[in-house]
């Protein structure tokens, strides 16, 4: 059915008798009135950029063709989208659709577009289409109660009225954590203001601020390993996103006090590299911030970054490391697997990486970690002298390379010199 068919059934729908009055919307700036009408599903047409799918559809798009909602193939793939977003949520509701019919109504643009809704309407046509379920019992599931916009309708105030509704009311079922940044990143693009933004998600306006430059942050990440648009990338990792732009803003402004004299734009950009290769390692939250976090009155050896000594070493071996793997372009891998399931395949691309250079930037982290935490010691002699010791003490004087390695004796001497010189101290 094309737009403009699906206008006139829903001009003829408008005609009869409406399932609910009186309800408020703001539009265009103003609060109305509105009526809300069953309407036939197949009268319907999905809206593919639904918040809740945002980065499955992108990251879709980015390896096949841009979906068409009017496409019965690619109706299927934005239903499968939506159905394995929640599904256990969304088995939960279709049980309610089906026995306590639907609740709530959604909105539609004047030609079918669902604004509101796409994920009930979803369900219904799963429920209607479920031949296991009995005709009498599933009737009143071929049809979406809906308010039906007039059709001065602009695509600004779809947006908003969309953000609103979907993200401002719809709280039953959570939304992916990337989804918010993806939309604020959408209504910006299209001119709102971070004012009116926040309105229409319901968050504050430091918020949309926030959101805006972890997006950013975001698509560099994306960027730099040849994932630009591939937003399936970014699942898990948003909690190191937002630490990791929270300390490249307070770095790049400058000033912080108890640092060194670090340069804004290499060290920063060092920084920051360096950190998105440990995301895609997928580095513990808490170790991570071990490489970021900015030093404080009661802490100035908080971090790698924070101690120019351990610094410069650090990222040295870091760098050094990641010179050494040559990786696959994104591109031939998607020319080679046009149907291949991209999250999988890059998956297996990260592995590669992981396997490669994995153990060698874990066993600098652990190295230099121990650095730090040997400063940030160093004004209880006690502790540094256990560890030393529990270290010793566990030496394998068994292994052939303890007598064959040169080192050892090396390493050896110069642990009798500290003894030498410790005991000369308290003497």
């Amino acid at each position: 059915m094309t737009s403009e068919e699906r206008k006139n059934k829903l001009v003829e729908i408008q005609q009869g008798e409406p399932s609910m009055t009186g309800i408020t919307l703001t539009y265009h700036g103003e609060r109305k009135s509105f009526e809300a009408y069953r309407i036939p599903l197949a009268f319907l047409t999905y809206n593919p950029y639904n918040g809740r799918i945002g980065s499955e559809v992108k990251s879709y798009e980015r390896q096949h063709h841009q979906l068409n909602p009017d496409n019965e193939a690619d109706v299927k793939i934005i239903e499968r989208f939506l159905w394995e977003s929640k599904e256990n949520a969304n088995k939960r509701t279709m049980e309610s659709l089906l026995f306590d019919h639907q609740q709530r109504f959604g909105i539609v643009t004047a030609d079918g577009k669902i604004i509101d809704g796409n994920r009930r309407a979803s369900l219904l046509n799963r429920i209607w289409n479920d031949e296991t379920i009995p005709p009498n019992q599933k009737q009143h599931c071929q049809y979406f109660e809906a308010i039906i916009l007039p059709i001065d309708a602009d695509r600004k105030e779809i947006l908003r009225l969309e953000t609103t509704y979907q993200m401002g009311e719809d709280a039953k079922v959570d939304y992916g954590p990337i989804e918010k940044y993806l939309k604020a990143g959408d209504l910006a693009e299209e001119g709102f203001s971070n004012k009116e933004i926040a309105s229409f998600m319901g968050i504050e306006n430091r918020e949309v601020e926030m959101y805006l430059n972890v997006l950013q942050l975001m698509n560099d990440y994306l960027d730099t390993y040849g994932y630009t648009g591939i937003y399936t990338q970014l699942d898990t990792r948003e909690d190191s996103f937002i630490k990791l732009e929270t300390a490249l803003r307070v770095y790049k402004a400058g000033g912080v006090s108890k640092m060194w004299a670090y340069d804004i734009e290499a060290d920063v950009s060092d920084l920051k590299s360096i950190a998105f290769d440990y995301i895609r390692l997928g580095l513990d939250q808490l170790e991570f911030r071990d490489i970021i976090r900015k030093p404080n009155k009661n802490n100035t050896e908080s971090s790698f970054f924070a101690n120019e000594e351990i610094w410069r070493a650090f990222s040295e071996g870091h760098f050094e490391t990641i010179d050494t793997v040559t990786e696959k372009p994104v591109e031939d891998i998607i020319r080679e697997n046009p149907t291949g399931d991209l999250k999988r395949l890059l998956r297996s691309r990260d592995n590669d990486w992981k396997k490669s250079i994995g153990e060698k930037l874990s066993a600098n982290f652990m190295h230099f970690k121990d650095k730090l935490n040997n400063k940030q010691q160093a004004a209880e002699p006690i502790k540094l002298l256990q560890k030393a010791w529990e270290a010793l003490s566990a030496v394998d004087t068994t292994q052939p390379s303890f007598k064959c390695d040169p080192g050892i004796k090396e390493y050896l001497d110069n642990i009798q010199d500290v003894i030498t010189e410790y005991n000369g101290i308290l003497e």
